[in-house]
């Protein structure tokens, strides 16, 4: 019977060590922002300190997973928790390097900006207005529509919506 070489046992480690390594790299996941605000922050929770602000379709490189936290670390090398929530395994539309999405806000900031303040001021466009003479909607519910429409909330309110009931990753 043959005697297993010394060179075995040392090269066997090696190799299972290789697959090892080659494994958690395969298994490495990357998720993207999909919140329009989004912290990292340096623990699980939402009262954790915030470690930096994301921005919508950055990529994160998931290092651990618990419960509905995500612990990442992005591009700039940035460590910390996202809640999963805020997260998506594609990458969205709309994100920086999206070039059609480059392309609307330039389109916007030029041309549309003057149309929309125009049509926002003397209220519906004429093609909406013929619309809605054709089919009978009353000035209230047009008075109604324009004062829904030109309703802004702000980030910081959401945020503190989502705070007081709880929900998102405030949610316990």
């Amino acid at each position: 019977m043959k005697r297993p070489s010394r060179l075995a046992a040392p090269l066997v480690t090696l190799l299972l060590l290789n697959l090892c390594l080659l494994t958690s790299v395969a298994l490495a996941e990357t998720v993207f922002v999909q919140s329009k605000t989004a912290k990292l922050r340096s623990g699980k929770t939402s009262l954790d300190s915030v470690v930096a602000d994301l921005k919508f379709g950055e990529s994160l490189e998931v290092l651990g997973k618990e419960g509905n936290w995500l612990e990442v670390q992005t591009a700039r090398g940035a460590k910390g928790w996202i809640f999963a929530g805020k997260t998506t395994p594609t990458k969205p539309a709309g994100g920086e390097d999206d070039v059609l999405a480059k392309l609307g806000k330039s389109f916007r900031r030029t041309e549309a900006e003057d149309v929309t303040a125009s049509a926002g001021a003397r209220g519906l466009d004429k093609v909406s207005e013929g619309y809605a003479n054709r089919v009978g909607i009353t000035q209230q519910h047009r008075d109604a529509i324009d004062r829904m429409a030109a309703y802004r909330i702000s980030d910081q309110e959401v945020e503190d919506f989502l705070k007081q009931g709880r929900l998102g990753e405030y949610a316990q």
